[in-house]
């Protein structure tokens, strides 16, 4: 009975190692999962577009933006309005490489305005009464020879020149005249390298000032 009794004890010994194998001799944890290749997969352009913004904000880092720069030809100018324009130019930061201008016929122009004031408090005073009768778009010139003068409007066609002096008689505008303005022999332009965009527009916004004068974009030596 005994024999049996030990047999027993060792039964039950072996069956409780075997079902507390884990308690006694755990695995070693897996630090990583395992990669599988097979199952990587690259993202196409309409994959990034359905992904939501966030997980695209993550996933693509922002690219600065470059700053866009061109060159703009500005004139022709009159020998008495060039060294106006160049000031100009300085104040805006750049800087006007000086060219004669391939003048033609074209390059006439019919312009309205009213004749200079002496001085610009006066020749604000006169754009306000002027603006307040109705009269849209003015500006007062800063060019030497014209400095304080109210410009309506520079026109190819003498015909356009003319209807905008009836319709500002008509709206009460007393003192507007017509001629022919014309930068001669010695018309000069300023070809104006890296002009920014901002730069741009305040190009757009001072060149009516000088009567006369053209800005348009020009390719870059």
């Amino acid at each position: 009975m005994k024999w049996l009794l030990g047999f027993l004890l060792l039964v039950n010994a072996g069956l409780f190692v075997y079902f507390n194998l884990d308690v006694i001799m755990p695995k070693p944890a897996q630090v990583n999962a395992p990669i599988n290749p097979e199952k990587l997969k690259i993202l196409d352009q309409q994959a990034l577009e359905a992904m939501p913004k966030k997980m695209l904000a993550q996933a693509v880092e922002p690219v600065a933006e470059i700053p866009v720069t061109g060159c703009y030809e500005w004139g022709n100018f009159t020998t008495s309005n060039l060294p106006s324009a160049q000031v100009a130019l300085v104040k805006l930061g750049l800087e006007g490489v000086t060219k004669q201008a391939d003048l033609s016929q074209t390059d006439r122009r019919f312009w309205v305005y009213y004749p200079p004031l002496k001085n610009a408090q006066l020749a604000q005073q006169k754009a306000d009464e002027i603006k307040a009768l109705g009269v849209g778009e003015i500006f007062i010139v800063q060019d030497s020879q014209w400095r304080h003068a109210i410009s309506f409007g520079l026109f190819q066609d003498e015909k356009l020149a003319t209807n905008l002096l009836n319709d500002l008689q008509t709206k009460g505008v007393k003192g507007a005249t017509k001629a022919l303005r014309s930068p001669g022999k010695n018309g000069s332009s300023l070809l104006i390298k890296a002009v920014t965009p901002e730069a741009a527009l305040e190009l757009q916004k001072i060149s009516p000032e000088f009567v006369g004068s053209e800005l348009k974009v020009a390719a870059c030596p």
